[in-house]
């Protein structure tokens, strides 16, 4: 069959076994069921659903709008040369282990992990592309939105172990923890660095995004904070952070030196040193704190990101003799902190052209908040921000309840006992209501 020869030399010029080893390899019956049945299919079909892939998009669509202008000869010639392409592929890619037996199932779109008990079909093509995770064409985050969701409920973490025999072992984390019905947008995170892993506690009700491997927190993680700067004070943990994977990295933790080091830059990360670190390690002195600098104005993206995480929209109903139906709605956009972060709040104000900030000094935990709660200014300065630049988490449909509750207000209907029981009804899809 002319065809064969054709692959034979194709793959005989890019490796080093004999193409009957190879053959073996492909998956024929998949292979021919996904590809060659739906590439003889298009002679008589203009519709065909492709893959995201540069390539075969590309030659799906030139098949598709020439079927109809040349003859089936050229036809067949070009899918030939597409169903060529893929088995070079799909080898090329057997060869460097990417499918590994023991791993994965595969097929020639699709592969799926056998480590979890679930299915989670991915498309291989996002395999290939991890070291090429920062282009923002392979998916529809903005890097501005996830340093800013990151600057809300992201972690740089360092774990320090310690044993009796005082043997070490430094280890260190990206993660994300959210409540497991806001996986999906863990999901989306992950496509967008392209490393890492998505797990789900279900005991505890959570999923987390999780990056263990030095390499690619080095490749993939921390150029993007470089590029695009956290604006919180967990730029200051994730600098400090970044010295310890450069530690890791040169094997200077191995040494009593080099270990030390580390402890001085985790005396400052997060909560500081665990107690058990410190009845081994007593005497700590702490690295001196890098600077960290705000900008003068916030980028819309970041404000959206770090809402979705931080922020909040509640409505508060409330009795009131004086109304009609005795009881009084109003509203409330909110972002809450830290009282460290006192200054970025201030920026909202800016940012937003209103609101005002607090301080709760009767906490535990001293906080602050930025918050709006004139509802004329949430008409015309919340809302538009908003509409423009969506909170892409769950926490979007809070902010739609928010925005239905809203326009009921402003045509007066909350004055009628039908548009408060709609309100009523609204409120108890938001916030811990939807989570429940």
């Amino acid at each position: 069959m002319p065809a064969f020869g054709i692959i034979s030399t194709t793959i005989s010029t890019n490796s080093n076994k004999p193409i009957f080893g190879y053959i073996g390899m492909v998956n024929w019956p998949t292979l021919i069921n996904n590809y060659v049945k739906p590439l003889y299919m298009l002679g008589t079909s203009n519709i065909l659903n492709t893959r995201n892939n540069k390539y075969f998009s590309e030659n799906f669509k030139d098949i598709t709008m020439s079927n109809q202008q040349v003859n089936k000869f050229i036809l067949f010639i070009k899918e030939i040369t597409l169903f060529i392409y893929f088995i070079f592929y799909n080898l090329r890619d057997y060869t460097r282990g990417i499918f590994q037996s023991e791993r994965l199932r595969y097929s020639p779109i699709f592969y799926k992990s056998t480590r979890r008990s679930f299915n989670n079909a991915v498309p291989v093509n996002k395999v290939f592309k991890r070291n090429y995770s920062i282009d923002n064409r392979l998916h529809k985050l903005d890097p501005n939105w996830v340093t800013g969701f990151v600057d809300a409920e992201g972690c740089f973490s360092t774990i320090i172990e310690v044993s009796e025999d005082l043997k070490r072992k430094v280890r260190v984390s990206f993660e994300i923890n959210l409540h497991e019905k806001d996986e999906q947008i863990l999901v989306s995170i992950k496509s967008f660095f392209g490393v890492g892993q998505v797990y789900n506690r279900s005991d505890k009700k959570i999923s987390i995004y999780r990056v263990t491997n030095v390499n690619y927190i080095k490749d993939n993680i921390i150029p993007h904070f470089i590029e695009y700067p956290l604006m919180s004070k967990k730029a200051l943990d994730f600098l400090l952070w970044s010295k310890v994977i450069e530690i890791i990295l040169n094997k200077e933790h191995l040494s009593e030196e080099g270990f030390l080091k580390v402890l001085s830059y985790y005396a400052y990360i997060n909560t500081g040193v665990s107690k058990k670190v410190q009845k081994y390690y007593p005497n700590i002195i702490p690295a001196d704190k890098p600077d960290t600098f705000l900008p003068e104005t916030l980028h819309p993206q970041w404000v959206s990101g770090f809402v979705a995480g931080d922020g909040g929209f509640s409505i508060y109903i409330r009795s009131a003799k004086d109304y009609v139906i005795s009881e009084k709605v109003s509203c409330r956009f909110h972002i809450a902190q830290h009282i460290r972060d006192l200054e970025l709040m201030k920026l909202f104000i800016k940012f937003f052209d209103c609101g005002s900030v607090g301080v709760r000094s009767n906490k535990a935990t001293p906080r602050c908040d930025f918050y709006v709660q004139d509802f004329f200014l949430i008409v015309e300065k919340i809302l538009p921000h908003f509409d423009t630049y969506p909170l892409l988490n769950l926490k979007q449909q809070d902010y739609l309840c928010f925005k239905e509750c809203v326009s009921i207000i402003k045509s007066k209907t909350h004055l009628t006992r039908e548009g408060l029981n709609k309100i009523k009804s609204l409120n108890l899809e938001m916030n811990s209501n939807r989570l429940k």
